[in-house]
């Protein structure tokens, strides 16, 4: 059994660092799976604002588990596990900001939408504002991608 010392002290095993890991690998799983594959997926299939909600639903439903894991007392073992499940949380927080950006977005082109009296022109804004509202929460998947490769390979380091 592999293990090391980390900065304050600690022992890390290999088993700790492999639980470290755990919860950025289902961040990553999250942002993989959900956002850069069903996301476009539901976009070029063109469902509407509805079709949105589909993969914000899921990634919901990952954050919840990941939230309601990171509570329990099987996964507190060490403190070197528990700062990790508390920075993927903080690490949601992040994508929780951007989904709440994009809402914003979308709710001003409906608004400005519904304002328009041509069927024509609404569909355009809608379809201009749903696309334009998507980029803080694409950007925020970018950035949360390279946060997250990082903190496991900090864990995996035992850091």
């Amino acid at each position: 059994m592999k293990s090391n010392i980390n900065i304050t002290g600690e022992v890390i095993t290999a088993e700790d660092r492999k639980a470290a890991k755990f919860p950025h690998n289902i961040f990553m799983l999250n942002l993989a799976l959900v956002h850069l594959m069903m996301t476009p997926a539901v976009i070029a299939l063109e469902i509407g604002i509805s079709g949105i909600l589909i993969p914000l639903s899921f990634s919901l439903g990952i954050m919840t588990y990941t939230y309601i894991n990171s509570k329990k007392d099987t996964f507190m073992q060490h403190p070197y596990i528990q700062k990790h499940w508390a920075l993927a949380l903080k690490r949601y927080r992040l994508l929780l900001i951007a989904y709440g950006v994009t809402a914003g977005l979308i709710a001003i082109g409906s608004l400005l939408s519904m304002a328009n009296a041509d069927p024509n022109m609404q569909d355009i804004l809608n379809t201009v504002f749903i696309r334009i509202a998507i980029m803080p929460t694409l950007l925020m998947v970018m950035i949360c991608f390279y946060l997250e490769s990082s903190a496991i390979n900090l864990a995996g380091k035992g850091l």
